[in-house]
């Protein structure tokens, strides 16, 4: 069974940080918890591990894959632009449960991005993604911790249920606080279309600016 290590999101053990880092930085799958449900990191720029990360999940070709970053300047570095409308979104809503999708960097492989040309980002409000932060200054995947389709994992033992074998470590920071996953906002259209409302619901966004809803449901 995957090790999993208890640890708690705002004094974390530092041995148990680097072990997270080092999971990363050698191509290995990373079970960590966000404000919202557990997710699955991999370093996007290493194809075998995405490729690990398509073949657990069960995750077809076709669908992207998001990143956590640790801030809006590391965010710049996997977009190509932010949208003039997209800004007040942001700014209101990051660090938090929102998924901004905006235009891919040229150098994110079209494996993360599906082929779309997009990519979804978000920077997490939880304790634990500052100090992760710390030990792996890069962007790492941010995924539900569940086969795609099946609801997402809340806690540590919903993910090792799920995930018996194949995760190199599992971060147990306890039951994610939020329950529900982000809410999945296109900020390249024009105006903004949502893709699922999750833990922001579409009235709060549209405070800020004139959005659409999406009709089809799309996996975690």
């Amino acid at each position: 069974m995957t090790r999993c290590l208890p640890i708690d999101p705002r004094n974390p053990a530092p041995p148990f940080l680097a072990r997270a880092a080092e999971v990363l930085r050698q191509g290995g799958i990373l079970a960590y918890p966000t404000e919202t449900l557990y997710g699955l990191g991999v370093d996007p720029f290493n194809l075998e591990a995405l490729e690990r990360l398509y073949c657990l999940k069960g995750r077809p070709a076709s669908l992207p894959l998001s990143l956590l970053v640790r801030d809006p300047e590391m965010l710049r570095t996997v977009v190509l632009e932010i949208p003039p409308g997209a800004l007040r979104i942001l700014q209101a809503f990051l660090p938090g449960p929102l998924t901004a999708v905006l235009p891919a960097a040229r150098r994110l492989p079209d494996r993360l991005t599906g082929g779309s040309g997009k990519i979804g980002v978000r920077i997490s409000s939880h304790p634990l993604a500052a100090r992760l932060f710390a030990v792996h200054p890069f962007p790492f995947t941010t995924t539900s911790a569940n086969p795609t389709g099946r609801p997402g994992a809340r806690n540590a033992r919903e993910v090792q249920a799920y995930f018996p074998e194949g995760l190199d470590c599992i971060l147990d920071g306890g039951p994610a606080p939020g329950g529900i996953g982000s809410t999945v906002v296109d900020l390249t259209a024009e105006p903004p279309v949502i893709l699922r409302e999750g833990a922001i619901p579409a009235a709060e966004l549209r405070r800020f600016s004139p959005i659409r809803m999406r009709m089809d449901r799309i996996l975690s």
